[in-house]
């Protein structure tokens, strides 16, 4: 394996809890074959889960000790777990999600910065 070329994951179906940690093993024997960057492709992902959001953004925000980007997420992918979130908890997961779904810098289930973007959740 060329350990300098980032390495592409396309996930697909469903993301909770049980397929973070199969991800999360994954990454951790990636790296001790000496893969540095890891991209996650959730374009094929059609639920992501609340254990699925947290497991991503531990990823995307160092959890592992590889550098792990993510692209392909859409709103879509979390209108099942935004549409049951408790009301106390409803502005954390959008701000996490809205920064999947641009590309930006994860900032944790809890702690996000801003309002979703204006004209609701679109696929």
């Amino acid at each position: 394996m060329d350990a300098q070329t980032p390495r592409t994951i396309l996930l697909a179906g469903t993301l909770g809890a049980s397929e973070m940690a199969s991800i999360a093993n994954y990454c951790d024997q990636l790296h001790r074959g000496g893969q540095t960057e890891l991209h996650l492709n959730m374009s094929a992902v059609t639920d992501c889960r609340r254990a699925g959001l947290a497991g991503l953004e531990a990823l995307a925000a160092g959890s592992s000790a590889m550098a792990v980007s993510i692209g392909g997420a859409r709103w879509g992918q979390f209108t099942a777990l935004l549409s049951t979130a408790p009301m106390l908890d409803l502005q954390d997961l959008c701000d996490s999600v809205h920064a999947l779904v641009h590309g930006e810098a994860p900032s944790g289930v809890g702690s996000g910065p801003g309002p979703p973007p204006s004209g609701g959740m679109t696929a």
